[in-house]
C-alpha cells in the first residue's frame, strides 16, 4: 500500500507561512487558476529531519499514470539520506488532461494553433514549486529538476520554450518523444511556430544537462511509447531516441557557434522505470 502522507489544509499561495509544511510526508493542495480546470495541485512530498532551509531541493515530475504519490515514495528514501526536501506535483489528468496539456505544455490547442502563454503548464508549474518551497520555509531560490518519461517530456520542453531559470540542474529520464532543438520543424517536433528563440537555445545549450537512459528501455511496443509519425522517426525505441535528441541538439549547438556541455548518462540493465533510475540520478546529482 502506497503510503500517502499527511494531508494539510490547502495552501494560500501569496501568503503562504513559512515553515507550514512539518517534517515527514506530506500531501498540500497549492491554488492554481491555470490547467483545464481551476481546482488546486497537489503537491506530495518529503521534508526530512535535518533539511535545512537553505539546503538542496529536488523537484520530480511524474510519468503518464499522473501517480505523484508513488514517485515521491520511489524518491523518498533518496531524499531522507542527502536531506533534500522533495516535491512531486500533480498534474492530474482532470486538470492537465492528455499529452497536449502536460507532456506538450499547452502551446497548441487541439486544431495546432498557438494557446497564449498564459495557459501553458509551465507558468502553472514555477508557481506551484514556487509556493510549496515557501510552504516549507525554502530560503533558496533554485531546485533541482529530475523528469521521467512524460515527466521527462514535459521537463525538456519546459527547459527549451522557458530555460528554466532557478532548475540548477536537470535531468531527462527515459522520454519517449523529444522536440528537437530546430526551428525548421513544428511543435511538438521542434520549435518552429513556438516562442523559442536562438538566444534562449544557446543558453541551454551551454548548461550541463543530462539525458539519463536506460539501457534496457528497449521495446518499440511499449504500451505508452508515442507512435505520432514524427516520433517514429526519432527512433524505434526511447533508448534510441534519446541519443537521437542529444546528436541533434549536439548538431545544433555545433551550426550555432553554441557551447554544449550537455550529456548522456546509460543506466545498465534498467528499462522504463523511475524507481530503477532514481537510485543512478541521486549518485549524479547529490553525490
Amino acid at each position: 500500500m502506497r503510503r500517502r502522507g499527511l494531508l494539510l489544509a490547502t495552501l494560500a499561495a501569496p501568503g503562504l507561512a513559512r515553515a507550514a509544511i512539518p517534517a515527514g510526508a506530506f500531501r498540500i493542495e497549492v491554488p492554481e487558476a491555470g490547467g483545464a480546470t481551476p481546482a488546486p495541485m497537489p503537491v506530495w512530498g518529503l521534508r526530512p529531519q535535518g533539511w535545512a532551509t537553505d539546503g538542496p531541493v529536488l523537484v520530480v515530475m511524474h510519468g503518464v499514470q499522473r501517480d505523484a504519490d508513488r514517485y515521491r515514495d520511489e524518491w523518498r528514501e533518496i531524499a531522507e539520506r542527502h536531506r533534500v526536501l522533495l516535491l512531486v506535483p500533480e498534474f492530474s489528468r482532470e486538470k492537465f488532461p492528455g499529452t497536449r496539456w502536460y507532456n506538450f505544455g499547452n502551446l497548441q490547442d487541439d486544431e495546432g494553433r498557438a494557446s497564449p502563454p498564459a495557459s501553458w503548464a509551465f507558468p502553472a508549474f514555477d508557481r506551484v514549486v514556487a509556493a510549496a518551497m515557501r510552504g516549507a520555509g525554502a530560503t533558496r531560490s533554485g531546485f533541482v529538476l529530475y523528469g521521467h518519461s512524460a515527466g521527462a517530456q514535459f521537463t525538456h520542453r519546459y527547459m527549451l520554450l522557458t530555460g528554466a531559470p532557478r532548475a540548477e540542474a536537470v535531468v531527462v529520464a527515459n522520454a519517449g518523444s523529444y522536440t528537437l532543438p530546430r526551428f525548421d520543424r513544428p511543435f511538438p517536433e521542434g520549435l518552429g511556430g513556438t516562442s523559442a528563440d536562438a538566444a534562449t537555445l544557446r543558453a541551454v545549450f551551454a548548461r550541463p544537462i543530462v539525458l539519463q537512459l536506460g539501457e534496457a528501455d528497449t521495446d518499440p511496443n511499449h504500451s505508452s511509447l508515442p507512435r505520432q509519425p514524427w516520433a517514429i522517426a526519432q527512433g524505434s525505441h526511447r533508448f534510441a531516441r534519446g541519443w537521437n535528441f542529444f546528436d541533434v541538439a549536439r548538431r545544433a549547438a555545433a551550426e550555432m557557434g553554441a557551447p554544449f556541455a550537455w550529456r548522456v548518462a546509460t543506466v545498465p540493465g534498467i528499462g522504463h522505470s523511475n524507481g530503477g533510475m532514481a537510485q543512478h540520478a541521486a549518485r549524479m546529482l547529490f553525490g
